[in-house]
C-alpha cells in the first residue's frame, strides 16, 4: 500500500470543494463511475448528493466552531492506494483509515472516505476534519508523509496485503515480520528501491484529476522514451533525427534555462511541459550534446504525429470510465455515440455557464433590493417622526398627557417596523430560492428534463442507474443491459402496451392482462415476468435498442 498527503496551493477552509471532487460530484466528473464511499465519527447517509451536501455541512459547522483558526486550513486530505489485484472490501476500509487517523493523531475526529476501483489501483480518499467536536484543532505532525509509510507496513501485516516499496520495510527478524527503516541506498542494494520514473508531485496531481489515467510525465517516460532513445543511439544520429522521431509523438524538444524540455499540446490549446531528462539521464542536456553535439532547432516540416498524449488520454479516461470499446460497429451507432457524447459535454457546460452566469448576476441583485430596503426604511422612518410630531400635536389639543402619547405613537411604530421588517424578509428568502448559491447538479437536470431537455433526460437515466445497480436488489433483478443510445421511447411489440413516465423517464410494458411485463429504464431493461412470449419481447426491444449487443444476467 502507498499513501499520498493531497495538498492544495490555496489554503480551504471548507470542505466542499474536496468532498464533492472524491464523490464525483463535479460537472465534469458525471461520466465518472460513483464511488463507494464511508463515514467515519460522523453519522449522516452518503448516498445521494444531498446527502453528502448535509454531511459537508455538519463538518463545516465543526471546523467553524474551532477554538483556534490555523493558517493550514481544517482539510486534511490522503490517498491509500492498494497493489493491482488486490481489492480491499468496507470493513478493511474501515480499519485502514482508522489507523491511519490513530496514527496521524487524528483519532476521534470526522472523516469520510471514498473508493475509486476505475483505476489499475484501487484507492481510497480520506478527508480528516483537523477541528474535534470539542474545538481543539489537532496539528499535522512535521513528517506526516513517514508515518504514512509506516502506518501502510501495519495495514499490509494487519490485513495480508503485498508491501510496496518506501522508507520503510518488512524485514524477517527471528522468523517474526519486523518493520524497519531504510535509506535508499540500503533499500537499493536488497533490491527494494521503486523502478521507474520518479513523478513529480505536480504529475502525481495531473494523474489524479485524469482518473486515473497517467500525466504528461508519466506518458513521456514510457513508449515515446523508448523510441526517442532508439532515435539518439542510432549511427550518425543528430538533432534532426531526434526531433523527427519526437514529432512522430506530437512532442517538441526546446531549450529552458540550463536544460531542455518536452512540450505537447492538448486540443484545447493547452501546452504541457515536462523535463527532457524525464526520459531517463540519456535525455538530458549534457548527455544529448554530448552525442548529438550542440542543440540545434527543429528545420523544415516535421511528420505529423502518429500518436499523441491527447489522444492517448482521451483513449485511457474512456477506458477508466467503464465505456465500452466496440469494435467493427456500424458507423450509425458511432455517430449516434458521439453526439450522445457531445450532448453530455455540452449539458455540463451549460450547467456551469448557468450557474457561473447566476453567481454574477446575484450580487447585482443582492445589491438592488438591499439599496431598496433602506430606502423604504428610511421613508418609513421619515413618515414615523412626521406621525408623531402630527400626533403629540393633536393629543396636546385634546389634553392627553404627552407621555401617553408618546408611548401610543410608539406602539404604532413598532408595529408599522415589525410589519416591513417581515415584508423584506420575505423578499429576501425569494431571491435566494430564486437564484441560489449553488444549485444542486441533480436538480438542475430535473429542471431541464421536465423541460423536454433529452441530453438532461439521458443523465437523469444514467444517475438513476448507477443508483440502482448500488441496492441490494440490483443483482437479483432479472434484466437485459446494453449501452444506450437512443432517446427513451416506445418500441413497438405486438399484443404490448407502452407507457412513458416522464417523471422517473422509464417505459413501461404491459400485456393484454395489464400486468407489468418489463420496464426499459434505460441502459438497462428490468424484466417483471419470466413467460417465455415476455423474455423474447424484451429481446426483441434489446435488439433494436442496443444493437444486438446485450447482457443477459
Amino acid at each position: 500500500m502507498l499513501a499520498k498527503v493531497i495538498t492544495r496551493k490555496a489554503v480551504s477552509r471548507g470542505f466542499g470543494e474536496a468532498v464533492r471532487y472524491i464523490a464525483r460530484d463535479n460537472a465534469d466528473q458525471l461520466d465518472e463511475p460513483r464511488p463507494e464511499m464511508g463515514t467515519l465519527h460522523l453519522d449522516c447517509p452518503l448516498d445521494t448528493p444531498e446527502d453528502r451536501q448535509t454531511a459537508i455541512d455538519i463538518i463545516d459547522a465543526t471546523a467553524a466552531a474551532a477554538r483556534n483558526k490555523t493558517a493550514r486550513g481544517p482539510v486534511y486530505h490522503v490517498t491509500l492506494a492498494w497493489q493491482e489485484a488486490e481489492h480491499p472490501e468496507r470493513p478493511q476500509i474501515d480499519a485502514a483509515c482508522a489507523h491511519v487517523m490513530q496514527t496521524l493523531g487524528f483519532a476521534g475526529h470526522e472523516a469520510l472516505w471514498a473508493l475509486h476501483r476505475d483505476t489499475d489501483h484501487d484507492h481510497v480518499h480520506l478527508i480528516v476534519n483537523r477541528v474535534h467536536a470539542d474545538g481543539h484543532t489537532a496539528k499535522v505532525p512535521r513528517y506526516d508523509w513517514l508515518l504514512l509509510d509506516k502506518a501502510m507496513r501495519e495495514i499490509e501485516l494487519a490485513q495480508g496485503w503485498r508491501h510496496s516499496p518506501g522508507p520503510y520495510v518488512v524485514v524477517q527478524d527471528q522468523d517474526k515480520p519486523v518493520i524497519a527503516k531504510m535509506s535508499r541506498a540500503e533499500r537499493a542494494k536488497r533490491g527494494r528501491l521503486e523502478d521507474g520514473p520518479r513523478l513529480s508531485n505536480a504529475a502525481k496531481a495531473a494523474e489524479h484529476r485524469n482518473a486515473g489515467a497517467p500525466s504528461f510525465q508519466g506518458w513521456l517516460s514510457g513508449e515515446p522514451a523508448q523510441a526517442l532513445r532508439v532515435a539518439v543511439q542510432q549511427p550518425g544520429a543528430t538533432w534532426q533525427s531526434l526531433h523527427r522521431a519526437a514529432a512522430g509523438y506530437g512532442v517538441s524538444i526546446t531549450p529552458k534555462g540550463s536544460g531542455l524540455v518536452a512540450t505537447t499540446t492538448l486540443d484545447d490549446g493547452r501546452v504541457l511541459a515536462a523535463k527532457a531528462s524525464q526520459m531517463g539521464r540519456w535525455a538530458s542536456k549534457s548527455a544529448l550534446e554530448n552525442a548529438l553535439g550542440p542543440y540545434v532547432p527543429p528545420r523544415g516540416p516535421m511528420p505529423e504525429p502518429t500518436v499523441a498524449y491527447a489522444a492517448a488520454l482521451d483513449g485511457q479516461r474512456a477506458s477508466l470510465r467503464g465505456e465500452p470499446q466496440h469494435v467493427g460497429i456500424d458507423p450509425e451507432r458511432q455517430r449516434r455515440r458521439a453526439e450522445r457524447a457531445q450532448a453530455r459535454t455540452l449539458l455540463a457546460k451549460r450547467f456551469k455557464a448557468e450557474q457561473q452566469a447566476s453567481r454574477m448576476r446575484r450580487p447585482a441583485l443582492r445589491k438592488a433590493l438591499t439599496e431598496r430596503h433602506r430606502a423604504e426604511r428610511q421613508m418609513l422612518t421619515a413618515e414615523l417622526r412626521q406621525m408623531r410630531a402630527t400626533a403629540i400635536a393633536e393629543h396636546k389639543r385634546d389634553g392627553m398627557l404627552p407621555q401617553v402619547a408618546i408611548s401610543y405613537q410608539a406602539w404604532m411604530a413598532a408595529g408599522r417596523r415589525e410589519a416591513l421588517q417581515k415584508q423584506q424578509a420575505a423578499e429576501r428568502r425569494a431571491l435566494t430560492a430564486k437564484i441560489p448559491r449553488s444549485e444542486v447538479w441533480r436538480t438542475w437536470l430535473d429542471k431541464q428534463a421536465e423541460q423536454g431537455d433529452e441530453a438532461a433526460k439521458a443523465a437523469l437515466r444514467g444517475i438513476r442507474y448507477r443508483e440502482q445497480r448500488k441496492s441490494k436488489k440490483y443483482p437479483q433483478q432479472d434484466g437485459i443491459e446494453g449501452e444506450d443510445l437512443d432517446p427513451l421511447r416506445k418500441l413497438t411489440v405486438a399484443a404490448l402496451d407502452a407507457q412513458i413516465d416522464p417523471k422517473r423517464q422509464l417505459v413501461i410494458y404491459r400485456g393484454q392482462d395489464g400486468q407489468e411485463k418489463f420496464t426499459d429504464t434505460g441502459p438497462r431493461i428490468v424484466m417483471h415476468d419470466k413467460a417465455a412470449d415476455s423474455l423474447e419481447a424484451a429481446l426483441r426491444i434489446a435488439s433494436q435498442k442496443y444493437g444486438g449487443q446485450v447482457d443477459i444476467t
